[in-house]
């Protein structure tokens, strides 16, 4: 797992941000372009609360959504 402000930290380096929707299910989004492609994405993030745990489950799913190297999260 890992928290909403160092998941966003991480993310930034690959060109990606995390948004507040505030609405519904999913109050947060990552949003930017999948890489080695030109094409735009977002992926809704279902957490609440001030700075939240990211579960494993869409920490994966970023990995895939975008790209990203398997190893984007463990390493710091």
């Amino acid at each position: 797992m890992l928290r909403l402000n160092e998941l966003r930290k991480i993310v930034k380096r690959y060109g990606l941000q995390v948004e507040r929707t505030g609405r519904g299910k999913h109050p947060f989004k990552a949003k930017g372009r999948v890489l080695g492609t030109n094409r735009q994405h977002t992926y809704p993030l279902k957490v609440h609360g001030k700075n939240p745990e990211i579960s494993k489950s869409y920490l994966n799913g970023i990995i895939e959504e975008y790209n990203l190297p398997d190893d984007a999260f463990t390493k710091r």
